[in-house]
């Protein structure tokens, strides 16, 4: 079958259609991987085929009105932010991805692209398949909707699902029906949620069960299939080829504690930069500073610390003792898969609710970025060194190592697409 893969966002949100698109290539399927076009070089060096989506996100990160609303620390703020300038270039965008998708039997796309994939797989009668990077959507009496971090009341959980879902449809509601008149398509007479809920349209979470296992009032649709992992890198990618000095410094000492906010920019330089300093010059710690997205900060120059512009996690964080991360679901998958604590400096949207299960998990500790300090850090190193949490992440590792999130959705995906499509 030829697969169109379609999502759109940061590097967290094309990382694991990377490792999606490689898992089906390998069983003989035919992949395009829609993305922005910023992503290209790092798409195409996997020998991907891929169709460059309007729009750089990096950006549209970086811009002055975004940066200004995630310093704010609001996520109403920062959604509307985005929202505000996806809808600039909703259009373009749409058609786009209408073009990847055309030629294709079947569309994978993320959850984040529902609002266009839906109007798109209707149009030109094709099956599709949700991707969920973040904390479910699908309600449940398990737990109540983890973004809002409410009180978990079993009879009253499932209601905070429709809360959240119904203000997301009345913000969504125009658009759509604009995309929708778009390829000649009557509005909808329900909320989108409804209509895919009703149309059965498999929702598959990318992320461990053990982090959220899977509730068991969910309907078989609705699968939570571990990480989606990129094969380790191979050949001239191999990072320590690239990064021979940073081999070097690594083998020269102690296990460094790895920083990096990947590809959301931490909002407070001055904050990160005084955190790194007085790391430095309150303990022996080494560090390796991975600049990501972020804006560089004024650093010193000094033995214990090491700067780099991106790296390869599989490779470098089984070599490091401990994760500051921001908490992004894919960073989040390769400290734990390396076997080290994290120490999670969320910002915004699902990052919270990552850092919460990291510490409620006795996987790490959970600081807000707002809160973040080098005594605060130098307090979790300590924390996170302490055998019970060393023994449940070092347990975690092994079941993690036996994962195939990749594999159990190309299963549940070729199970559903051999499916005959009712009229």
């Amino acid at each position: 079958m030829h697969f169109c893969l379609v999502t759109y966002g940061s590097r967290g949100d094309v990382q694991p259609f990377i490792a999606m698109a490689l898992g089906l290539m390998a069983k003989g399927h035919q992949v395009t991987l829609a993305a922005p076009g910023n992503f290209q070089q790092l798409v195409n060096s996997y020998g991907i085929d891929m169709f460059p989506l309007h729009g750089d996100v990096e950006e549209i990160v970086n811009s002055p009105e975004c940066q200004k609303v995630i310093r704010s620390g609001s996520d109403t703020a920062f959604m509307r932010e985005m929202l505000k300038k996806v809808r600039a270039m909703q259009v373009p965008l749409f058609d786009d991805i209408y073009r990847a998708c055309k030629t294709a039997d079947a569309i994978i796309a993320v959850n984040t692209a529902v609002f266009y994939v839906d109007t798109i797989a209707e149009k030109l009668g094709k099956k599709w398949v949700i991707v969920q990077l973040n904390p479910p959507m699908i309600p449940t009496k398990a737990f109540p909707m983890q973004m809002l971090n409410v009180p978990d009341i079993t009879w009253f959980n499932r209601y905070t699902y429709h809360i959240i879902n119904n203000v997301l449809w009345r913000v969504q509601k125009n658009d759509v029906a604009v995309l929708r008149q778009r390829v000649n398509l009557p509005a909808l007479k329900e909320s989108l949620f409804k209509k895919i809920i009703k149309a059965k349209v498999p929702m598959l979470h990318a992320f461990s069960p053990e982090l959220i296992a899977r509730p068991p009032d969910w309907n078989d649709e609705h699968t939570i299939e571990g990480f989606f992992v990129v094969p380790a890198a191979t050949g001239k990618n191999q990072p320590d080829k690239i990064h021979q000095d940073l081999n070097e410094w690594l083998q020269a000492g102690e296990k460094p504690l790895y920083i990096g906010f990947g590809s959301i920019p931490f909002p407070d330089t001055a904050k990160l930069e005084n955190t790194i300093k007085g790391i430095l010059a309150q303990s022996t710690t080494r560090i390796v500073y991975c600049q990501g997205w972020s804006q560089l900060p004024e650093l010193p120059v000094n033995s214990n610390l090491f700067v780099i512009k991106q790296a390869d996690h599989q490779w470098l964080l089984p070599k490091c003792s401990a994760a500051l991360i921001h908490g992004g679901i894919g960073t989040v998958a390769a400290v734990l898969r390396a076997g080290i604590p994290a120490i999670v400096a969320s910002i915004f949207v699902d990052q919270p609710v990552w850092g919460r299960i990291i510490q409620q998990k006795n996987l790490g500790v959970h600081i807000p970025w707002k809160k973040l300090s080098a005594e605060r850090v130098l307090k979790a190193l300590k924390d996170v060194s302490q055998l019970p949490i060393n023994q449940t992440i070092s347990n975690v590792q092994v079941r993690l190592s036996k994962e195939d999130g990749v594999g159990a959705a190309i299963k549940d995906i070729e199970a559903y697409c051999s499916q005959s499509i009712p009229v």
